[in-house]
């Protein structure tokens, strides 16, 4: 008598070796966003899913978890099953774990791709006397607790620290300088410009609108080009001879032990995606900056970011 269950699964292991008995993806896949809509991070995210499901034939859904300042939805990309169903939208998140808001490394993830570099730019208000970066540079150095530098939001952000990664490469006295936090990087340039702070770190383009009405100037911007878009503000390296390209980044990653099909599947999108000219003019349309790192470059770029970061955390007091 033949037994059904046995011929069944002899069935099975002789087509296993030949068929996947399942392909990916089947069903919708998730992007996280550790940030609230409408912001920058929501932005990029939403031209990513709209492609990706365009390559892949089923919905890329993002959702925001942008409480506790990304915190959750950070946790959420780390805890997710690690089967291709839930990516996410990672940033700089070096500071988190050394300033005690949250348990996170580079080990948690599966690198993805790098796809965005916003540089830092140097703003003061349009009367300030330093003509030149290196100006603010020495006079800081020579004084640091005269000055107060603006966080925008928290110290631990990507500006101020950028920022102060700069301070302490020109061998700053970081134990004095005075770094403020604050409500964002819109209000702390209002507050600059009625005299509130000397020094605001932010991106240039949000500076834009006031840098366009003469009430503050950009003394350098923070990449290894000058923005095609503010022509005049010179590069870091330009007027220091330092090259540091500092400031806020964006990558797509997954959870740790992502199969490495699926893995190799996401980044050959990714690698289409950046490639795009559409892709590329929405994206600089908007004002994002565009840096393609594949996986294993970006890996190497968030190990060195995580290390240089909880230095620099660390000099700060944070």
């Amino acid at each position: 008598m033949v037994k059904f269950p046995l011929l069944f699964g002899a069935l099975v292991a002789a087509i296993a070796p030949g068929m996947a008995l399942a392909d990916w993806p089947e069903r919708p896949v998730s992007i996280i966003v550790p940030a609230g809509a409408g912001g920058g991070t929501d932005s990029t995210a939403r031209m990513l899913a709209e492609r990706l499901q365009a390559r892949f034939g089923v919905p890329f859904n993002v959702v925001n978890q942008g409480q506790g300042g990304g915190v959750v939805g950070i946790t959420s990309i780390k805890e997710a099953e690690a089967d291709g169903y839930t990516i996410g939208v990672i940033y700089n998140f070096g500071h988190y774990k050394p300033m005690g808001q949250a348990d996170f490394n580079v080990d948690d993830f599966t690198p993805i791709a790098q796809y965005n570099f916003d540089p830092a730019g140097f703003h003061v208000s349009a009367d300030n006397d330093w003509g030149s970066i290196t100006e603010a540079l020495d006079a800081i150095k020579a004084a640091p607790a005269d000055y107060s530098i603006s966080c925008g939001g928290g110290c631990g952000g990507s500006w101020p620290i950028a920022l102060a990664t700069l301070l302490n490469a020109w061998d700053v006295d970081m134990t004095q300088v005075r770094m403020i936090a604050g409500q964002g990087a819109a209000g702390a340039l209002q507050d600059m410009v009625a005299g509130g702070f000397d020094v605001v770190p932010s991106s240039v383009p949000e500076a834009g609108p006031l840098i366009d009405a003469g009430r503050v100037k950009g003394l350098a911007v923070f990449g290894a080009e000058r923005l095609a878009a503010f022509p005049d503000i010179p590069t870091l390296k330009e007027e220091t001879g330092l090259d540091n390209a500092l400031g806020a980044w964006r990558g797509v990653v997954a959870p740790a032990g992502l199969d490495a099909d699926i893995a190799a599947q996401l980044e050959a999108a990714m690698q289409e995606i950046v490639a795009d000219d559409s892709w590329r003019e929405q994206m600089t349309g908007r004002g994002f900056g565009i840096e393609w790192k594949p996986a294993a470059d970006f890996e190497a770029f968030m190990r060195g970011e995580e290390d240089s970061v909880r230095e620099i955390v660390g000099i700060l007091g944070l």
